[in-house]
């Protein structure tokens, strides 16, 4: 059973830092198209959007490489569930304004990823693995010096 659970553990934390290194990717090498991205759900001050759009771009691309390398998994769990629960509420409030616009998660796709309800429920389904590391996630063993 403690099998098992290693397994699941990592591939929760391999899969987590995937989704968040390739969400971090674009908006790290191309801030001003995820700044667009941040200012059209209108909820910032114009002042705010770049420092905000910045902060969650490199926030996201930390924590998946935190994941990936398997070092403080729990706190790095812990803003993955954190941002992930705060990108739900925000596509929720896209899906309840009927804004059909860009979500700015991920790279790609012509013509964006629409916010809205859909986006929110594939977000709940990355929480799921953030859930899991908070519970039984644990750091790559340290290793032993001679």
């Amino acid at each position: 059973m403690k099998r098992l659970s290693r397994f699941i553990t990592l591939g929760a934390r391999l899969f987590l830092a995937g989704v968040f290194l390739y969400a971090s990717y674009d908006k790290v090498w191309n801030p001003a198209a995820f700044a667009s991205a941040v200012a059209a759900y209108d909820l910032l001050p114009l002042w705010a959007v770049n420092p905000a759009s910045v902060l969650l771009a490199w926030l996201e691309l930390v924590v998946g490489l935190l994941l990936l390398a398997g070092v403080w998994v729990r706190p790095a769990a812990a803003w993955a569930a954190l941002l992930l629960v705060m990108f739900m509420g925000l596509l929720v409030y896209a899906g309840l304004t009927g804004a059909g616009y860009d979500c700015g998660c991920f790279p790609g796709q012509e013509g964006g990823h629409a916010a809205g309800f859909g986006a929110a429920l594939r977000d709940l389904g990355f929480l799921l693995p953030a859930l899991w590391l908070l519970w039984r996630g644990e750091s790559a063993p340290a290793r032993r010096r001679p």
